[in-house]
């Protein structure tokens, strides 16, 4: 991937993400402000209201004085419907006046209405009654003439039905309840976007990855047959001359001269797998019959052990892509373990419901991290005379036989390939069936 297409990549989704953490925040912190304003406007306007009674009921009370009805008429006569009670009270809590005249001359239960007496101020509060229903409670303070108390200070009490303030809060729960419904679906609407963009972008670069790799394997197969003619000439003139050759020095350079030239043809055919068009082509196996081919590619009993799940049934699978794969993995294990006093390779095979599983293990010294997001491209290895062709091809076919390819580090040392092969509709039965069919 080149710097630019890097940049753009991360630049994308974090300026995104910024905006949308910055657009949340405003939008939070707006909603919050606008719930605050409209708390402190609702508790205002029941304040409002109640200050305005009391002044009113002040006034009245200083003209007409302590009428033990006046409350109740004063209800009747203005139909305030938001007005709970309305109390007069006297420095010892007696009740002087009430809107229920049952109650007057009794003493006042609530102790709150002795702050108004000590603080010569108005005090507002929520408080349940007796029925459970919230009222707002304005304890006034009031002085009358002539004074009807020690002092002539009461205190007045109005308490008022919050239904207006209540509305008013409703609408600001349904506003902050809309906001935050809001941001969580831009939210979950931009991770949708922002996972389609990833998703687009990841197939443009694993398009332009195809187009050039194709581009890369039609070099590689020119560049293949170009070699592989004259090199076979080299290579017979080579093995010519060493047949009738009898000096020694002679004839260990012409041996060199003949192993080069076959590890070069061993290349040039790697160029050309990996650069022909594959195909799969599936026929009726048994995985047992698989086990003689797998032990005569490893070629080494001692250090490799082959192991083929018994009594697996019939296959649908391309044999010789399967085993062109074992055979890349497992001499790519070998290498990775050649240095080691007690280098081993496992090559298992077996079943899993409708799946050839092959894993291929070794104890070596694993991949590099920088290896391992490259591992499967050609020309990547860690080998000094390496190709980098083997794990590459060895994808390619198992894309081709539409399977899967798992790298995994192993906790006591070394790497673990695991590929997962599809068997083919129609192919899941048990190795009974497949003694009937035979």
């Amino acid at each position: 991937m080149k710097h630019g297409e890097s940049t753009k990549e991360i630049l994308f989704p974090l300026l995104t993400s910024v905006m949308l953490v910055l657009f949340s925040v405003v939008a939070i912190m707006s909603a919050a402000g606008t719930y605050r304003i409209s708390l402190e406007g609702s508790r205002n306007l029941l304040e409002s209201r109640a200050v305005d009674i009391a002044v009113n009921l002040g006034l009245s009370l200083e003209k007409i004085g302590l009428n033990p009805d006046f409350f109740l008429d004063f209800l009747k006569k203005n139909r305030l419907r938001d007005i709970a009670f309305i109390a007069l009270y006297t420095p010892e809590r007696d009740v002087v006046l009430h809107s229920n005249p049952q109650l007057v001359g009794r003493k006042c239960p609530d102790e709150s209405v002795m702050r108004v007496f000590e603080k010569e101020a108005p005090l507002s509060s929520f408080e349940k009654l007796a029925t459970g229903e919230e009222v707002f409670i304005l304890d006034f303070p009031l002085r009358l003439h002539p004074p009807k108390s020690a002092g002539g200070v009461y205190s007045l009490r109005v308490a008022l039905h919050p239904w207006p303030a209540r509305e008013v809060m409703r609408k600001a729960n349904v506003q902050l309840v809309l906001v935050c419904s809001s941001l969580a679906f831009l939210w979950i609407l931009t991770a949708f976007l922002l996972a389609s963009w990833k998703k687009n972008e990841n197939l443009r670069l694993r398009l332009l990855e195809s187009e050039r790799l194709a581009s890369l394997g039609k070099m590689a197969a020119v560049l293949a047959h170009e070699i592989r003619n004259p090199l076979s000439s080299i290579k017979g003139l080579a093995q010519l001359h060493l047949a009738g050759a009898k000096d020694q020095l002679l004839r260990e350079d012409l041996s060199i001269i003949v192993d080069e030239s076959r590890r070069l043809e061993a290349l040039t055919e790697d160029l050309l797998s990996y650069a022909r068009p594959l195909s799969s082509s599936p026929t009726e196996i048994r995985l047992e019959a698989l086990e003689r081919e797998l032990e005569r590619i490893a070629q080494d009993p001692v250090s490799v052990s082959v192991h083929v799940e018994p009594d697996s049934g019939n296959v649908l699978l391309d044999k010789e892509k399967f085993l062109q794969i074992a055979r890349n993995l497992i001499q790519n294990a070998l290498d990775a373990v050649s240095g080691i006093p007690d280098g081993r390779v496992s090559c298992r095979v077996g079943r899993e419901g409708d799946r050839i599983i092959l894993v291929v293990g070794d104890n070596g010294p694993g991949f590099p991290d920088k290896v391992k997001a490259r591992l499967f491209e050609p020309f990547v290895t860690t080998k000094t005379r390496g190709t980098g062709l083997g794990l590459a091809i060895v994808k390619r076919l198992v894309d081709v036989m539409g399977g899967e390819i798992t790298v995994m580090d192993k906790k006591e040392g070394g790497v673990e390939i695991r590929v997962e092969i599809p068997i083919g509709e129609g192919y899941a039965q048990t190795s009974e069936e497949g003694d009937a069919r035979g």
